[in-house]
């Protein structure tokens, strides 16, 4: 019965669609609403009636229902609306993607550079997850499957940011300030503020320019992150000229010493200039500070 009941994904859908919906629907526009080929829907539409799922309400044109004398009738309503939003929030995509991964993975970039702080303005649902290049051939398929789950998009390696969107990324090994941490009620492998904002700054990720210069710019003024570690990543992921210039535009922008700098700091922003968007970052002190 279960099989005959659930064994596709079109009857899953018919099912899903008609337990949410508040009235019959008809043949074509259960076919249209699950997307499914209108010959397969009709085929499946007449297997659930058979065995009593559905049910045709004769009114003038011939609609379908869930019928309510079937025994499991309230269990398939109830299971299916209960599903309806799921995953609809970060907390279920990563608790899955923890799920999936277990220990070979972090998550990164501007979900990482934001842990600390409430996000002014740019906080988009996107999670940079990096899992070892050794368990990527095989954990990276099952990720992948998330996005064929509704409100999810999946990417391997890059891609365009989305509403509830993976990208998945094979990193060489997991990085020694990665921790285990509870982000929204999800416990998870997090890689360190310092390292989320390089992450963004230096372009490996979909996250636009604007989120990362808010994101560094609100752990400073929050003095949540450690400035001498951000240094020492930055010289590690060879991005130090490019970090001090976008330091260095802060204090210029805001006439403030934001960021504390020396000379011979000053000296080599002078070669990178050229990779700091200016406007943006002025836009993001204005949101920031006014």
């Amino acid at each position: 019965m279960l099989e005959l009941l659930l064994g596709t994904r079109t009857k899953v859908r018919l099912l899903k669609v008609l337990a949410a919906s508040g009235n019959p629907l008809t043949r074509n526009e259960l076919a249209r609403t699950t997307h499914s080929g209108t010959r397969s829907t009709y085929e499946q539409i007449e297997e659930l009636i058979a065995i009593g799922v559905l049910k045709e309400i004769e009114n003038g044109r011939s609609r379908l229902a869930l019928d309510p004398e079937f025994p499991y009738y309230e269990s398939i309503r109830d299971l299916f609306l209960s599903g309806m939003d799921y995953p609809g929030i970060p907390q279920d995509v990563l608790k899955l993607i923890d799920r999936i991964c277990g220990d070979n993975y972090y998550i990164g970039a501007f979900t990482a550079a934001r842990q600390r702080i409430t996000p002014v303005d740019y906080d988009p649902q996107i999670y940079m997850v990096h899992i070892l290049k050794k368990r990527y051939p095989e954990l990276s398929p099952r990720v992948m499957v998330l996005g064929k789950l509704s409100g999810v998009r999946v990417y391997d390696q890059t891609g365009q940011a989305g509403e509830m969107t993976i990208i998945a990324n094979a990193c060489e090994n997991i990085p020694p300030d990665v921790k285990r941490i509870d982000y929204l009620n999800a416990e998870i492998w997090m890689a360190s503020v310092e390292r989320g904002i390089i992450e963004c700054l230096t372009g490996k990720t979909p996250f636009i320019l604007y989120g990362a210069y808010l994101a560094l710019l609100q752990n400073r003024l929050d003095n949540v992150m450690d400035l001498e570690y951000f240094r020492k990543l930055a010289i590690e992921e060879n991005c130090l000229p490019r970090v001090l210039a976008v330091m260095s535009e802060f204090n210029e922008v805001s006439g403030k010493e934001i960021f504390p700098m020396t000379e011979k700091e000053r000296s080599i922003t002078r070669k990178a200039m050229a990779t700091v968007d200016k406007k943006e970052i002025k836009h993001a002190i204005n949101t920031v500070m006014g």
